[in-house]
């Protein structure tokens, strides 16, 4: 089943690199590069969106609820801070395991404390998400422009070359692609506590795609 899991990764990942190679040729360079500058944007705008927004919006919808859903657990537990932690179960399984790593031997903790142990614990999820929204908006805004420029292939002497830069172009847009689609899998199966039979970061592992474009994970370092 590993095996297998992974090769239907790999396949996926190389199907995505290849459609975005032969999409970018068929529309030419101009397209092309207008595509894929608004990957790029799309990209940084994504970043910063998720640095800049995901604090103030954690606080402002999130944080209330997770103080009164740790009050409760607390009560519930009568005290014992392991226990109120297990007890969290509108948490993913990894992020009550670094909660309970963190409150070890750190003698009695009070709720706000460990409220304010979750924060950082969370923020990712939420950048996660911040990330992907911006990085599909801006993208798709940018595709909107793509079709005004396609009639540029059919001009003379310039269409096959045209088309030939729009391959190259459509390279890199496939890699950026690809790295976009390794983040959103890492997401599932980290936010799944690995649950998915084949959706699990060991699998993934195993995957030539993910381990290639999965490498540089900017979200990673936060956990």
């Amino acid at each position: 089943m590993t095996s297998v899991a992974s090769l239907v990764y790999d396949f996926l990942f190389l199907c995505l690199f290849a459609y975005a190679a032969v999409c970018s040729w068929k529309k030419g360079f101009l397209a092309g590069l207008t595509e894929l500058a608004g990957a790029v944007l799309g990209v940084g705008a994504a970043v910063w969106a998720s640095r800049t927004l995901a604090p103030p919006l954690y606080e402002q919808f999130l944080s209330g609820s997770v103080t009164d859903q740790v009050e409760q657990a607390v009560q519930q537990s009568g005290g014992d801070l392991a226990a109120a932690v297990q007890g969290m179960d509108f948490l993913p399984d990894t992020v009550r395991q670094s909660l309970t790593d963190l409150l070890l031997g750190a003698g009695d903790a009070l709720p706000e404390q460990i409220t304010a142990a979750l924060e950082p614990l969370l923020l990712p999820f939420v950048q996660v998400v911040l990330f992907l929204v911006f990085c599909m908006v801006v993208r798709w805004v940018f595709r909107l422009l793509v079709g005004v420029l396609r009639h540029v292939n059919g001009v003379p002497l310039i269409g096959g070359v045209n088309r030939l830069l729009g391959l190259v172009l459509g390279l890199l847009t496939g890699a950026l692609d690809c790295w976009l689609f390794a983040m959103l899998l890492w997401f599932v199966a980290s936010i799944t506590a690995n649950k998915l039979e084949v959706l699990t970061l060991p699998i993934l592992q195993q995957s030539v795609g993910y381990s290639l474009f999965g490498a540089f994970n900017p979200f990673l370092t936060q956990y």
